[in-house]
């Protein structure tokens, strides 16, 4: 049990809690959200037991108090599945080995060709791309060492700053995703110094990441204003690569391509 980390995510959820949505009234709060007062009401749980979850003083917590700060807190099921993982409600952890690009994995992300491909590892480092998403991001002609890590392009880089017409929502997209994918990867050194080295560098990166938001994937629609190519609309999807846990495959693909396809 990741004892300060669910504390600190629980008290977040409870700021961010609509207190009229459980029948209190919103006037006279010096803060935000649940008083733990109100939320112990909601949820049946005591005061003292949700003081100590949120100190992080707790050692184990049941899966029925859970649930039902769960629904209390009306959590998102990617934020119910982050409190459970934080909880050590989860199967044991995949090994950390290092990602290896195979022969059959270059050979895929280059017959995905015209469409932008790329592979990410558990750290989401970019450790291969294909030609299309060179020409769809340049400068990664000479980022090849070291593998340059896709949050570090997304919060710092101003040329795909420039890029991206949707950077703030993807930014926030993806500090979200990122936390979720975190708790499936525990106390991973690796992991941590991307978040320790990020918070450092961008402030929005901290600010976001300290207001513990959590997201699972889901495919999405893309903008892009390419100097060359004019605005690109791409559907970005991401696939796990089972043979090698953590690893994950990007492929953008032309936007309503499919319904095309269908007609």
């Amino acid at each position: 049990m990741r004892a300060a980390e669910l504390g600190a995510f629980l008290r977040s959820r409870r700021a961010r809690a609509d207190p009229t949505a459980s029948g209190f009234a919103a006037s006279r709060r010096r803060t935000p959200g649940l008083r733990r007062e109100e939320l112990a009401a909601v949820a049946g749980v005591t005061v003292s037991w949700i003081t100590k979850l949120e100190q992080g003083r707790a050692q184990s917590v049941s899966v029925d108090v859970l649930d039902s700060l769960s629904r209390a807190l009306d959590l998102a099921p990617a934020e119910r599945d982050h409190l459970f993982t934080l909880a050590g409600y989860r199967a044991d952890e995949p090994p950390r080995t290092t990602a290896q690009v195979t022969p059959g994995l270059r050979a895929l992300i280059d017959a995905l060709e015209p469409n932008p491909a790329y592979l990410l590892d558990r750290c989401w480092n970019l450790v291969a791309w294909n030609a299309a998403e060179e020409r769809l991001f340049p400068s990664l002609r000479s980022r090849s060492e070291p593998a340059p890590n896709l949050l570090e392009l997304v919060f710092l880089d101003d040329e795909l700053a420039a890029l991206m017409a949707d950077q703030s929502v993807e930014q926030r997209r993806l500090a979200s995703q990122f936390r979720a994918h975190c708790a499936d990867w525990s106390d991973d050194p690796a992991i941590e110094q991307v978040v320790v080295s990020l918070r450092a560098r961008s402030s929005t990166f901290a600010e976001m990441w300290d207001e513990r938001d959590v997201a699972t994937f889901t495919s999405t629609r893309r903008v892009f204003d390419h100097p060359e190519l004019g605005r690109l609309e791409l559907d970005h999807h991401r696939l796990a690569v089972l043979e090698q846990p953590g690893m994950q495959l990007v492929v953008y693909t032309p936007a309503g391509a499919a319904a095309q396809h269908n007609r």
